[in-house]
């Protein structure tokens, strides 16, 4: 039997509903677990008499310790790679900027390169090289702690570090999760009713779309998937770029008032809460607005906007 589509519900209803921060048992186990090995393979780091050479081995000896480092200093991945970014340009270096993966493979491959990284958080602002190219109040951060082989053995500490170190890889892995609940609620709908789903450019809106039913080509029901714990100035581009999709809907939707398709946004988390203003764009700026504990109701949406002849299920 078909369902109903659901009531939107008032902005302020729906806010009730959202999960600021949301605990997933599997990822929480996942999690625990990579900073377990990580701390292990610290603890089982051995330190030599010199200082550089110490360090050096340190880079080299795991892929995961050069974003320990950046924590201990409290030094952002992205304001490291702009230092490397200017360290380069002092020795006239001007090709685009490295990722943090290609700068572990040179850390890796190439002694020389391990060293100048190496140097580069041991003498920090009294680098004369870097004292003419970058602030002082980033060289300033870049120091590392002259204790730090003893940090590193302190099992407490050393797994707040760690923690720290992972917040970007945490954050990654909990928004693919909700993207897989979601895909996961298209996925009985597909078994049930035989409504297939895409993800990829959408032509109408000029975007992509993370799902689209029943087609890119042929696209009824559009779904955009945003779970965020932090705050960021991209949420109000997000915002912005989302509302011009769902007025290019509604125009489409006048033109051809017979082909009526609809926009669902999934939203929920903290950082969406703390920033009231382009939350409610983007709840307004769609047909129907969902969270992770609403979520159920985007079988009805489906069953009521994808034409019948589009079901190969009864």
């Amino acid at each position: 039997m078909l369902s109903s589509p659901p009531h939107k519900p008032s902005f302020e209803a729906f806010i009730q509903t959202c999960t600021p921060l949301l605990k997933i048992a599997d990822l929480e186990a996942v999690m625990r677990q990579r900073v377990q090995e990580i701390v292990v393979e610290l603890l089982d780091f051995q330190p030599t008499t010199d200082a550089v050479q110490s360090l050096k081995n340190f880079l080299q000896k795991d892929e995961n310790f050069l974003g320990v480092l950046l924590a201990l200093t409290n030094l952002s991945q992205e304001k490291f790679l702009r230092i490397i970014t200017a360290q380069r340009f002092a020795n006239q270096d001007f090709a685009p900027e490295w990722g943090v993966k290609e700068i572990y493979r040179r850390i890796r491959k190439e002694d020389s390169f391990a060293e100048q990284i190496a140097r580069l958080f041991l003498e920090g602002k009294n680098s004369q090289i870097l004292a003419a190219q970058i602030a002082d109040f980033y060289l300033d951060q870049l120091s590392l702690p002259d204790n730090w082989t003893e940090i590193i053995r302190d099992n407490t500490l050393i797994g707040n570090i760690v923690r720290k170190k992972l917040t970007g890889e945490y954050a990654d892995k909990k928004g693919e999760f909700i993207e897989n609940q979601v895909a996961e609620v298209l996925d009985r709908i597909k078994e049930r009713w035989g409504i297939p789903y895409s993800q990829g450019q959408v032509k109408l809106v000029g975007k992509e779309v993370d799902y689209a039913l029943p087609s890119l080509e042929e696209p009824y029901v559009m779904i955009m998937v945003s779970y965020m714990e932090t705050t960021s100035s991209s949420q109000t581009t997000r915002a912005n770029e989302q509302l011009a999709m769902y007025q290019k809907i509604v125009g489409e939707n006048v033109r051809y008032p017979r082909e009526q398709r609809v926009l669902v946004n999934v939203v929920d988390g903290g950082g969406w809460l703390a920033r009231r203003s382009d939350l409610r764009k983007m709840y307004e700026g769609c047909h129907y607005c969902l969270n992770m504990r609403t979520l159920a109701q985007l079988e009805a949406i489906v069953q009521s906007h994808v034409p019948k002849r589009f079901f190969s299920k009864e």
